[in-house]
């Protein structure tokens, strides 16, 4: 091989070595963000989000016993939303907000959790405003739970689907 060709080479290689990499680079945060999902963790609970939802701690409403360990929603909800003082969710959404008693009752409405969610009847809350929530309770582990779901009037039932299978997901440990 000539000088000139192996200094050719020389000079080229890096230039192709930087391409591998970068489209590596790619490939992978490409993948991360196929598959999409994240875990949310609060108190004793985690979460797996479906790509493209969003779950946090921010409260949807002001009560503070029971206390809520999270929301989880189909669609960013406003920062200023306050479902006790006039915030509807998007017609075309699902929302879930799990709250946990802070001291657990006697009351034998609290049933084991199921294998299974599923979707409660609609209609109106006393403190959560819209007319398309429903309510869900059940005990695992020694902790009592309220999930109080929104299915917006055009929300897709791939949507509600999805909802319950991420909670099916959900796990709990000891308090």
């Amino acid at each position: 091989m000539s000088h000139s060709l192996w200094a050719g080479t020389l000079r080229v290689m890096p230039r192709v070595a930087l391409v591998i990499v970068v489209a590596f680079i790619l490939a992978a945060s490409a993948a991360a963000a196929a598959v999409g999902e994240t875990v949310f963790r609060g108190p004793g609970i985690a979460l797996r989000t479906p790509s493209g939802w969003f779950a946090n701690n921010k409260p949807l409403t002001g009560i503070t016993d029971p206390v809520q360990r999270f929301v989880l929603s189909s669609y960013r909800i406003p920062a200023s939303a306050d479902a006790g003082n006039g915030y509807v969710p998007s017609s075309r959404g699902v929302v879930a907000q799990l709250e946990e008693e802070v001291f657990p009752s006697a009351c034998a409405c609290w049933r084991p959790r199921p294998q299974h969610f599923a979707l409660p009847r609609l209609g109106r809350m006393e403190t959560l405003d819209g007319n398309r929530w429903g309510e869900l309770l059940f005990s695992e582990r020694g902790r009592h739970f309220y999930i109080f779901i929104w299915v917006g009037r055009g929300a897709s039932s791939a949507k509600v689907r999805l909802l319950l299978r991420t909670l099916d997901g959900m796990t709990i440990t000891a308090a």
